[in-house]
């Protein structure tokens, strides 16, 4: 159910070194964000694609008082403002900001865009679909501990005495993550804490000690 770590496997700023991309970067202007910054929404009339330079921001749908994240986008990722979605910082973030007519007369020039653009889309709806599935059959519980087994089999590294991972979240951006409150994060991960299945390393770090034990409590969930 959780969101990917990061949206797409290709990192697009390197692309601007290239030959054939260089061009392209030139049609990008550089915008920095400060953190929990709300940089579009559906109800802005405005038409641009970006590329995230560095920071994290959160891809999100809003009805009422529910807030449901569908990606989270790091740098490299590319991304379009003509979507009903919400784009939130989670930290500040620097982005190259281009109007879409601009883009889409060069990007076909260069496949990997098209390509990466196509992957942007693909896994969206993937994202949508295990956001629904999971808001409707998963609890908070079993949402959460996908998420941190998702996480440190993706980006976890041995350290620790287990598998270090750099979730760069802290809590309520892991609740807004998975659907639920800081209260109940607390909750599960101090569960978690006291059975020495993870131990927390700093407010953005933690170390799954037992990711056997983890991925049971998944499927005993």
């Amino acid at each position: 159910m959780p969101a990917a770590m990061k949206l797409i496997s290709v990192n697009l700023l390197r692309l601007f070194e290239t030959t054939e991309g260089a061009d392209l970067g030139k049609e990008f202007r550089s915008r920095l964000f400060p953190r929990k910054a709300l940089i579009y929404s559906p109800s802005d009339e405005v038409d641009r694609v970006f590329i995230v330079k560095r920071g994290r921001l959160r891809v999100y749908l809003s009805y009422g008082d529910r807030e449901f994240t569908l990606a989270l986008l790091e740098a490299g990722d590319i991304f379009s403002t003509h979507t009903r979605a919400f784009v939130q910082t989670l930290q500040e973030t620097e982005l190259l900001v281009t109007d879409t007519a601009t883009f889409q007369k060069r990007v076909s020039e260069i496949p990997e865009v098209s390509q990466a653009m196509v992957k942007v889309l693909g896994e969206l709806l993937k994202n949508s679909l295990s956001t629904i599935e999971g808001l409707v059959f998963k609890d908070a519980r079993l949402r959460l501990i996908e998420f941190l087994a998702t996480a440190a089999a993706d980006r976890g590294k041995p350290g620790n005495g287990g598998i270090t991972v750099e979730l760069g979240l802290n809590t309520e951006d892991i609740a807004l993550l998975v659907g639920t409150t800081r209260q109940t994060i607390s909750t599960i991960m101090n569960d978690l804490i006291k059975a020495g299945i993870i131990e927390k390393i700093d407010r953005q770090t933690i170390c799954v000690r037992r990711f056997d034990e983890l991925t049971a409590w998944k499927d005993s969930l």
